[in-house]
């Protein structure tokens, strides 16, 4: 496999590692993964935001349904930090990312998962199947997101197994954060501050 390209800031009192998953149609130095990474960094935890392979390749879309090439990316990052030695690994997740990272939470042991969690931004309906998770998940979604509302995420995850779910509305912003109609990325701030919210 060709290894991805990605960015580690390790802080060794940190005991918490943050693992940022891009989106289908941006990687890992746009706008809202940048400012996850310097949020995630300023609260004293190491992180690693990564690049999926086709966006390496300059293609547009994922390896397929599957995932096969992101979720062996996923592990080779998860790999090269040594996430074994953290206590606490937190997959951060935007649309596409988000929808890696369920996959890859779902196929853990119930042992390991409760090491995990789950922030996901911009869920994707339809596409993230994350109701077998039984660690700590925090869906920050737009009040105008293509995929729907938060309102329309809840109905969609109905028999979650796990008991700490969290879910934050962003009022006024579209799937990636931003003024549907200027596309301007004015509520980016916002929903990086809620990711991170206690």
């Amino acid at each position: 496999m060709i290894q991805p390209n990605f960015k580690f800031f390790f802080n060794n009192k940190s005991e918490t590692l943050d693992v940022i998953l891009h989106g289908g149609s941006q990687g890992m130095d746009s706008s809202l993964i940048n400012k996850l990474v310097e949020k995630s960094k300023s609260l004293g935890n190491s992180v690693v935001a990564f690049n999926f392979l086709y966006i390496e390749r300059g293609e547009e879309n994922s390896s397929g349904p599957e995932l096969i090439e992101e979720l062996d990316a996923l592990q080779f990052v998860m790999d090269y930090c040594r996430s074994g030695d953290f206590k606490h690994i937190r997959l951060i997740g935007k649309s596409l990312g988000g929808v890696v990272a369920a996959s890859y939470l779902t196929k853990l042991t119930p042992e390991n998962m409760s090491r995990f969690s789950a922030i996901i931004l911009g869920y994707d309906i339809g596409y993230i199947d994350i109701k077998s998770f039984t660690g700590k998940i925090k869906i920050v979604q737009g009040s105008k997101d293509k995929f729907g509302d938060i309102e329309v995420v809840k109905s969609d995850i109905k028999g979650l197994a796990s008991k700490e779910i969290a879910y934050v509305s962003i009022e006024g912003a579209d799937h990636s954060y931003r003024v549907p109609e200027t596309k301007d990325p004015i509520y980016e701030d916002d929903a990086v501050n809620a990711a991170f919210e206690i």
